[in-house]
This record gives C-alpha cells, structure tokens and sequence, in this order.
C-alpha cells in the first residue's frame, strides 16, 4: 500500500492556537514533518495549521479529532490544503490517492480499529469533495 512509516518520519510537535477565536481547534506545525508517500516525499513546513481530523464537534465522542491518528489526520489537511497529485493524476484520483493514505495511515496507528478506521475513510470520500474544491 501507499507510502509506510520510515525512520525519516519525525515526531509531531504542535502548538495549540490561543488566537484565532473563529477556530479554537486549530494548532501550528513547530517542526516540519516528513512523510513517504504513494505520490513521493511530503515535507509538512513548520507554521502550517491543521486541525487534525475535521470532525464535527458533537461527533468528537466517537471520533475524536485528537489522538494516535494525528500523523494520518495531518497529513491529510495538507493533502487537501494543497491539492498534492492534482496536476499529475486529475481532481478525483489525486482526492482517493489522498483518502486511501489516510486509511492506510489510520490502520498502522490504530491497527485494532478497524471498523472506526474505515468510518473516517468512508467520511472523507463522501463529504471531503467540498473541501478539495474551494
């Protein structure tokens, strides 16, 4: 499957954003992140802002934003944020490129979750369209 964990994965180290009151789930990359992916080496730079995994407040109790998945969640919103594979493979491949990382992702953080794991992916492939596309 796409990109597996290396030893050139570092540790993620956020920053809880105090400031931004329009988004108080918000935190900053202090140091950059490196992944191995299906579509290369993805280098997350310090000062960019996530909010890990974009779940609905009143879904945090199932799916909480925060936890083992952290890595996966983040690399995700990059993805997405910028549009990674877009030029190389069309909008919707480089879309399922993205959420079948994530799954994959998921699965190696949280290899005894599966069926929660797969409920992400699935959330991902049907509602993340409206955020690749703004």
């Amino acid at each position: 499957m796409p990109g597996a964990s290396s030893e050139m994965e570092n540790q993620v180290v956020v920053r809880y954003r105090e400031e931004d009151p329009d988004k108080p789930d918000r935190w900053m990359v202090m140091e950059p992140i490196r992944y191995q992916t299906a579509i290369g080496e993805v280098t997350i730079p310090r000062g960019y802002v996530t909010d890990f995994a974009s779940v609905p407040v009143w879904l945090w109790g199932l799916f909480p934003p925060i936890g083992r998945h952290n890595r996966a969640s983040l690399l995700h919103d990059f993805w997405y944020d910028n549009r990674l594979g877009e030029n190389d493979f069309g909008m919707e491949n480089a879309r399922l490129l993205a959420d079948r990382e994530f799954w994959f992702r998921l699965n190696e953080a949280e290899p005894n979750r599966k069926f929660r794991n797969r409920l992400m992916y699935l959330a991902c492939r049907w509602f993340g369209r409206q955020w690749w596309v703004e």
